[in-house]
């Protein structure tokens, strides 16, 4: 999709006034165009810079009236009639544009009149909506009760434990999405105690894998741990960053991940790094794992 239009297309989704075909399309858009997404982001601070403007609410006759006469105003001939033959025709442009702006007047400074009645939940993110600009505003890690707020279509505040799905929702997305390290850090330890969950498992492995940030693969390592012996998928990942990870105190903590696990395949790699590993300390820690788990008679 062209860049320029979706551009004038956001102040529209912020006030809900995209049709559902246009919003998923545009959406769809802002989660592979970065540039998009920082329109939307400075659209929606501005947004939130006038939802302390004092004043009353216009009515919902108001707004519905002003709605109607745009929609009028675009079309030069409703419902496919002819254009009718009379002077004032010729201004309609200068009248679209004039109920165009006062639309968008309206909408900034009452932010939520358009939005009131279709956001859904205001603790539930909007189905397929991206989730962006997290923050972890406190998490007790003994009970795992954490607070933060997030953007979809609007700013969103949610107060939970890692079992609630909304929560665990964002958490996910953080991991897998988020460019911000320390976020993905945050979240790769909230979910730390919950492996066994498919969602969870699956967003720690990529991050084993793919994770640019040598602290999230270390997490990401610790929480899988204990899976290692079996869960084949689990064991492969971490052999894979023994293997091939570039930084060593991802590869010690891989090793530390296999302890548990005895396989052959498991002590085939760890003989291989114990006999030439280039790094002094990767041999010295699997020669010690490979001396514990190899039988008494064999040493």
């Amino acid at each position: 999709m062209d860049c320029d239009s979706n551009r004038k297309s956001i102040v529209l989704l912020l006030c809900g006034e995209l049709q559902e075909a246009e919003r998923a399309a545009l959406e769809a858009h802002l989660r592979e165009c970065f540039d998009c997404q920082a329109t939307l982001a400075e659209e929606r601070r501005i947004l939130r810079l006038v939802e302390g403007a004092s004043g009353d609410e216009p009515a919902e006759e108001l707004l519905q009236a002003c709605r109607r006469d745009l929609r009028a105003a675009m079309s030069p001939w409703p419902g496919g009639r002819p254009a009718p033959s009379r002077p004032w025709v010729s201004l309609w442009p200068a009248w679209a544009f004039a109920l165009l702006a006062a639309g968008f007047t309206a909408g900034r400074l009452y932010p939520d009149a358009g939005l009131r009645g279709r956001a859904g939940d205001a603790t539930t993110p909007e189905a397929g909506a991206t989730i962006a600009n997290v923050d972890f505003r406190d998490s007790d890690p003994r009970t795992e009760r954490i607070s933060l707020t997030y953007d979809t279509l609007r700013r969103t505040a949610v107060e939970g434990t890692v079992g609630d799905p909304r929560i665990r929702q964002v958490l996910l997305e953080t991991v897998k999405e988020n460019r911000n390290a320390g976020l993905r850090l945050e979240a790769i330890e909230a979910l730390r105690n919950h492996a066994d969950d498919p969602a969870v498992r699956r967003a720690l492995l990529g991050a084993v894998r793919a994770d640019d940030n040598p602290g999230a693969r270390l997490k990401a390592l610790e929480a899988l741990q204990g899976r290692a012996a079996g869960d084949p998928e689990v064991r492969g990942a971490i052999v894979q960053a023994l293997l091939h990870d570039t930084n060593p105190g991802v590869r010690v903590r891989a090793i530390d991940a296999l302890k548990d696990s005895r396989g052959p395949e498991t002590l085939a790699v760890l003989r291989r790094l114990a006999d030439g590993d280039p790094n002094d300390y990767v041999r010295l820690r699997s020669t010690a794992l490979l001396s514990d788990a190899m039988p008494q008679e064999i040493r």
